[in-house]
Protein backbone atom coordinates (compact mmCIF):
# COMPACT_ATOMS: atom_id res chain seq x y z
CA UNK A 1 0.00 0.00 0.00
CA UNK A 2 1.26 3.62 -1.06
CA UNK A 3 0.97 5.90 1.70
CA UNK A 4 1.63 10.13 1.68
CA UNK A 5 3.92 10.90 4.44
CA UNK A 6 2.50 14.72 4.84
CA UNK A 7 1.70 16.84 7.62
CA UNK A 8 -1.73 15.86 6.73
CA UNK A 9 -1.38 12.71 7.87
CA UNK A 10 -0.02 13.33 11.83
CA UNK A 11 -2.15 16.12 12.27
CA UNK A 12 -5.56 14.20 11.34
CA UNK A 13 -4.66 11.51 13.82
CA UNK A 14 -3.44 14.63 16.30
CA UNK A 15 -6.70 16.71 15.98
CA UNK A 16 -8.54 14.16 18.00
CA UNK A 17 -5.90 14.62 21.24
CA UNK A 18 -5.59 18.26 20.48
CA UNK A 19 -8.98 19.26 22.80
CA UNK A 20 -7.60 17.17 25.73
CA UNK A 21 -4.28 18.57 25.08
CA UNK A 22 -5.55 21.92 25.00
CA UNK A 23 -7.50 21.39 28.18
CA UNK A 24 -4.15 20.64 30.01
CA UNK A 25 -2.38 23.76 28.34
CA UNK A 26 0.09 21.26 26.24
CA UNK A 27 1.02 22.08 22.94
CA UNK A 28 1.73 19.34 20.14
CA UNK A 29 4.23 20.14 17.58
CA UNK A 30 4.88 18.79 14.69
CA UNK A 31 8.86 18.98 13.17
CA UNK A 32 9.28 17.09 9.69
CA UNK A 33 12.39 16.88 8.11
CA UNK A 34 11.98 18.79 4.27
CA UNK A 35 13.24 16.10 2.26
CA UNK A 36 11.41 13.28 3.04
CA UNK A 37 10.00 11.38 0.34
CA UNK A 38 6.28 12.02 -0.73
CA UNK A 39 5.04 8.81 -1.50
CA UNK A 40 6.19 5.27 -0.12
CA UNK A 41 5.17 1.82 0.24
CA UNK A 42 3.75 1.57 3.68
CA UNK A 43 0.71 0.60 5.37
CA UNK A 44 -1.16 3.87 5.64
CA UNK A 45 -4.06 2.25 8.27
CA UNK A 46 -1.24 0.44 10.37
CA UNK A 47 0.66 3.65 10.96
CA UNK A 48 -2.58 6.07 11.87
CA UNK A 49 -2.69 3.43 14.25
CA UNK A 50 0.66 3.37 16.10
CA UNK A 51 0.44 7.17 15.84
CA UNK A 52 -2.60 7.22 17.30
CA UNK A 53 -1.90 5.00 20.27
CA UNK A 54 1.71 7.10 20.57
CA UNK A 55 -0.23 10.48 21.11
CA UNK A 56 -2.67 9.35 23.75
CA UNK A 57 -0.47 8.21 26.06
CA UNK A 58 1.57 11.16 25.43
CA UNK A 59 -1.69 13.18 26.21
CA UNK A 60 -2.12 11.07 29.13
CA UNK A 61 0.45 11.61 30.88
CA UNK A 62 1.67 15.17 30.16
CA UNK A 63 0.33 17.72 32.62
CA UNK A 64 1.84 20.58 31.14
CA UNK A 65 4.86 21.76 28.41
CA UNK A 66 5.09 19.95 24.67
CA UNK A 67 4.43 17.31 23.18
CA UNK A 68 6.64 17.32 19.86
CA UNK A 69 5.73 14.52 17.06
CA UNK A 70 9.10 14.02 14.79
CA UNK A 71 9.84 12.27 11.18
CA UNK A 72 12.61 12.02 9.89
CA UNK A 73 14.64 9.52 7.52
CA UNK A 74 17.64 7.43 8.63
CA UNK A 75 19.98 4.44 7.77
CA UNK A 76 19.93 1.40 9.98
CA UNK A 77 23.52 -0.17 10.53
CA UNK A 78 23.09 -1.89 7.16
CA UNK A 79 22.47 1.16 5.75
CA UNK A 80 18.73 0.20 5.12
CA UNK A 81 16.33 3.37 4.79
CA UNK A 82 14.14 3.97 7.43
CA UNK A 83 11.40 6.52 8.50
CA UNK A 84 11.81 7.35 12.02
CA UNK A 85 8.64 8.85 13.73
CA UNK A 86 9.19 10.11 17.34
CA UNK A 87 6.78 11.23 19.79
CA UNK A 88 8.69 13.41 22.81
CA UNK A 89 6.71 14.44 25.90
CA UNK A 90 7.45 16.28 28.62
CA UNK A 91 5.34 14.23 31.18
CA UNK A 92 6.04 12.34 34.46
CA UNK A 93 8.30 9.81 32.76
CA UNK A 94 9.15 5.77 33.16
CA UNK A 95 11.55 4.83 35.77
CA UNK A 96 14.31 2.11 34.25
CA UNK A 97 13.53 -0.94 35.41
CA UNK A 98 10.17 -0.64 34.15
CA UNK A 99 10.53 0.08 30.35
CA UNK A 100 10.21 -3.15 28.95
CA UNK A 101 7.21 -3.86 31.26
CA UNK A 102 4.80 -1.35 29.30
CA UNK A 103 5.23 -3.33 25.83
CA UNK A 104 3.47 -6.13 27.74
CA UNK A 105 -0.05 -6.39 27.10
CA UNK A 106 -0.81 -7.63 30.62
CA UNK A 107 1.38 -5.55 32.71
CA UNK A 108 1.61 -1.70 33.41
CA UNK A 109 4.64 0.54 34.44
CA UNK A 110 3.35 0.98 37.85
CA UNK A 111 -0.03 0.77 40.03
CA UNK A 112 0.10 4.50 40.96
CA UNK A 113 0.50 5.41 38.11
CA UNK A 114 -2.25 3.22 36.82
CA UNK A 115 -4.75 4.17 39.24
CA UNK A 116 -3.84 8.08 39.09
CA UNK A 117 -3.84 8.37 35.06
CA UNK A 118 -5.23 5.56 33.65
CA UNK A 119 -3.60 2.59 32.50
CA UNK A 120 -1.85 2.38 28.80
CA UNK A 121 -3.93 -0.83 27.89
CA UNK A 122 -3.08 -2.98 25.16
CA UNK A 123 -1.78 0.39 23.24
CA UNK A 124 1.56 0.18 23.30
CA UNK A 125 1.69 -3.61 22.91
CA UNK A 126 -0.27 -3.30 19.95
CA UNK A 127 1.69 -0.58 18.60
CA UNK A 128 4.21 -2.60 19.24
CA UNK A 129 3.20 -6.02 17.52
CA UNK A 130 2.08 -3.32 14.69
CA UNK A 131 5.39 -1.95 14.28
CA UNK A 132 7.19 -5.31 13.91
CA UNK A 133 4.70 -6.68 11.20
CA UNK A 134 5.49 -3.60 9.26
CA UNK A 135 9.09 -4.91 9.32
CA UNK A 136 9.98 -2.47 12.47
CA UNK A 137 9.94 -1.64 15.95
CA UNK A 138 9.17 0.88 18.87
CA UNK A 139 11.74 1.76 21.43
CA UNK A 140 11.46 4.54 24.12
CA UNK A 141 13.67 6.36 26.03
CA UNK A 142 12.53 7.84 29.34
CA UNK A 143 13.62 9.45 32.77
CA UNK A 144 11.32 9.25 35.97
CA UNK A 145 10.37 13.29 36.03
CA UNK A 146 11.24 14.33 32.86
CA UNK A 147 9.10 12.99 30.41
CA UNK A 148 9.98 9.95 27.40
CA UNK A 149 10.46 9.81 24.09
CA UNK A 150 8.91 6.93 21.88
CA UNK A 151 10.08 6.25 18.89
CA UNK A 152 9.00 4.06 15.56
CA UNK A 153 11.21 2.74 13.14
CA UNK A 154 10.01 1.47 9.81
CA UNK A 155 12.00 0.29 6.90
CA UNK A 156 10.71 1.37 3.24
CA UNK A 157 12.11 -0.17 0.51
CA UNK A 158 10.15 1.04 -2.89
CA UNK A 159 10.28 4.87 -3.02
CA UNK A 160 8.09 5.31 -5.82
CA UNK A 161 7.96 9.56 -6.35
CA UNK A 162 10.15 12.56 -4.54
CA UNK A 163 9.38 15.95 -4.12
CA UNK A 164 11.71 16.89 -7.16
CA UNK A 165 10.16 14.16 -9.90
CA UNK A 166 6.52 14.40 -9.10
CA UNK A 167 4.84 14.92 -12.34
CA UNK A 168 2.20 17.86 -12.75
CA UNK A 169 -1.05 17.25 -11.67
CA UNK A 170 -0.45 14.11 -9.92
CA UNK A 171 -2.95 14.05 -7.26
CA UNK A 172 -1.30 13.46 -3.61
CA UNK A 173 -4.76 13.98 -1.58
CA UNK A 174 -4.71 12.06 1.11
CA UNK A 175 -8.44 10.83 0.23
CA UNK A 176 -7.22 8.51 -2.46
CA UNK A 177 -4.73 6.90 -0.20
CA UNK A 178 -7.10 4.25 1.75
CA UNK A 179 -6.16 0.79 1.26
CA UNK A 180 -7.41 -1.52 -1.39
CA UNK A 181 -8.89 -4.50 1.11
CA UNK A 182 -9.80 -4.47 4.08
CA UNK A 183 -13.32 -3.00 6.07
CA UNK A 184 -13.59 0.82 5.29
CA UNK A 185 -17.42 1.40 5.52
CA UNK A 186 -18.87 2.11 9.47
CA UNK A 187 -22.26 2.96 10.17
CA UNK A 188 -22.71 4.77 13.62
CA UNK A 189 -26.50 4.51 15.38
CA UNK A 190 -27.51 6.39 18.09
CA UNK A 191 -30.08 8.47 18.88
CA UNK A 192 -28.12 11.27 20.14
CA UNK A 193 -26.24 13.38 17.72
CA UNK A 194 -23.74 14.94 19.69
CA UNK A 195 -22.56 10.50 20.26
CA UNK A 196 -23.00 10.06 16.38
CA UNK A 197 -20.43 13.34 16.10
CA UNK A 198 -17.96 12.02 18.77
CA UNK A 199 -17.54 8.59 17.21
CA UNK A 200 -17.07 9.92 13.80
CA UNK A 201 -14.48 12.52 15.05
CA UNK A 202 -12.90 9.35 16.71
CA UNK A 203 -13.23 7.62 13.18
CA UNK A 204 -12.08 10.39 11.23
CA UNK A 205 -8.39 9.84 11.01
CA UNK A 206 -8.87 6.31 10.02
CA UNK A 207 -9.71 7.70 6.81
CA UNK A 208 -12.58 5.64 6.95
CA UNK A 209 -16.21 5.98 5.83
CA UNK A 210 -19.26 6.34 8.05
CA UNK A 211 -22.81 6.61 7.68
CA UNK A 212 -25.15 7.36 10.36
CA UNK A 213 -28.43 6.42 11.92
CA UNK A 214 -30.77 7.93 14.68
CA UNK A 215 -33.08 5.55 14.98
CA UNK A 216 -32.65 1.12 14.81
CA UNK A 217 -35.46 1.33 12.02
CA UNK A 218 -33.36 3.30 9.70
CA UNK A 219 -30.51 0.93 10.51
CA UNK A 220 -32.61 -2.07 9.74
CA UNK A 221 -33.40 -0.37 6.39
CA UNK A 222 -29.89 1.06 5.65
CA UNK A 223 -28.53 -2.29 6.45
CA UNK A 224 -30.77 -3.86 3.31
CA UNK A 225 -29.59 -1.89 0.61
CA UNK A 226 -25.97 -1.26 1.31
CA UNK A 227 -23.21 -3.25 2.64
CA UNK A 228 -21.36 -1.91 6.04
CA UNK A 229 -18.06 -3.25 7.15
CA UNK A 230 -18.67 -2.50 10.86
CA UNK A 231 -21.85 -1.48 12.59
CA UNK A 232 -22.15 0.60 15.98
CA UNK A 233 -25.37 0.41 17.30
CA UNK A 234 -26.76 1.65 20.71
CA UNK A 235 -28.51 -0.29 22.45
CA UNK A 236 -30.70 2.20 24.59
CA UNK A 237 -32.76 3.80 21.29
CA UNK A 238 -36.86 4.53 21.62
CA UNK A 239 -39.30 2.67 20.16
CA UNK A 240 -36.82 0.05 18.30
CA UNK A 241 -33.90 -0.53 20.28
CA UNK A 242 -30.51 -1.91 19.45
CA UNK A 243 -30.93 -5.39 19.96
CA UNK A 244 -34.43 -5.52 18.16
CA UNK A 245 -32.69 -3.65 15.18
CA UNK A 246 -29.78 -6.44 15.21
CA UNK A 247 -31.89 -9.28 15.39
CA UNK A 248 -33.79 -7.96 12.05
CA UNK A 249 -30.57 -7.44 10.75
CA UNK A 250 -29.33 -11.07 11.22
CA UNK A 251 -32.33 -12.34 9.67
CA UNK A 252 -33.24 -10.57 6.80
CA UNK A 253 -31.94 -10.52 3.15
CA UNK A 254 -29.25 -8.45 2.84
CA UNK A 255 -25.36 -7.83 2.50
CA UNK A 256 -25.18 -7.10 6.65
CA UNK A 257 -26.17 -10.42 8.15
CA UNK A 258 -22.58 -11.43 9.01
CA UNK A 259 -21.48 -7.90 9.38
CA UNK A 260 -19.76 -7.39 12.92
CA UNK A 261 -22.27 -4.94 15.07
CA UNK A 262 -20.54 -3.95 18.49
CA UNK A 263 -22.78 -2.46 21.09
CA UNK A 264 -22.88 1.33 22.32
CA UNK A 265 -24.08 1.32 25.90
CA UNK A 266 -23.83 2.50 29.52
CA UNK A 267 -24.31 -0.67 30.65
CA UNK A 268 -22.74 -4.01 30.55
CA UNK A 269 -24.15 -6.27 32.82
CA UNK A 270 -23.14 -10.04 31.93
CA UNK A 271 -27.25 -10.27 31.39
CA UNK A 272 -26.95 -7.38 29.27
CA UNK A 273 -24.00 -9.10 26.98
CA UNK A 274 -25.88 -12.23 27.28
CA UNK A 275 -28.75 -10.77 25.40
CA UNK A 276 -26.99 -9.33 23.00
CA UNK A 277 -25.02 -12.23 22.34
CA UNK A 278 -28.50 -14.11 21.50
CA UNK A 279 -29.63 -11.28 19.30
CA UNK A 280 -25.95 -11.52 17.05
CA UNK A 281 -23.72 -8.68 18.89
CA UNK A 282 -20.20 -9.49 18.46
CA UNK A 283 -18.46 -6.91 21.15
CA UNK A 284 -19.53 -3.96 23.19
CA UNK A 285 -17.92 -0.60 24.03
CA UNK A 286 -19.10 1.16 27.23
CA UNK A 287 -20.34 5.08 26.81
CA UNK A 288 -18.19 7.23 27.40
CA UNK A 289 -16.54 5.80 24.61
CA UNK A 290 -12.46 5.95 24.79
CA UNK A 291 -11.03 6.52 22.04
CA UNK A 292 -8.37 3.57 22.35
CA UNK A 293 -10.62 1.29 22.95
CA UNK A 294 -12.91 2.09 19.87
CA UNK A 295 -9.65 2.33 17.52
CA UNK A 296 -8.05 -0.60 18.73
CA UNK A 297 -11.42 -2.57 18.49
CA UNK A 298 -12.52 -1.34 14.84
CA UNK A 299 -8.65 -2.78 13.56
CA UNK A 300 -9.93 -5.64 15.26
CA UNK A 301 -12.93 -6.23 13.76
CA UNK A 302 -11.90 -5.44 10.32
CA UNK A 303 -9.67 -7.82 10.75
CA UNK A 304 -6.30 -6.10 10.98
CA UNK A 305 -5.71 -8.20 14.88
CA UNK A 306 -2.06 -7.66 15.50
CA UNK A 307 -1.89 -10.25 18.14
CA UNK A 308 -3.25 -12.69 15.93
CA UNK A 309 -1.17 -12.00 13.26
CA UNK A 310 1.88 -12.00 14.99
CA UNK A 311 1.07 -15.02 16.22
Amino acid sequence: MTCSISKDLVTGVGQLWSPQAQAKNVRLVLEMEDDLPSRIMIDPLRLRQILFNLLSNAVKFTSKGLIIVRIYRQSDAQGNNELRFDVEDQGIGIASDQLERIFSSFEQADAGTTRRYGGTGLGLAISRKLAQLMGGDITVRSSLGHGSCFSLSLPYDSLLLTAVDMPEGFDTSEADEAPEEGPRTILIVDDHEVNRRIVSLFVQPLGWRWVMAEKGQQAVDLCRSEAFDIILMDMQMPVMGGIEATKLIRSQDGPNQDTPIVALTANAMDHHQKAWADAGVEDFLVEPIDPDLLINLLFDKSHINPLRAAA
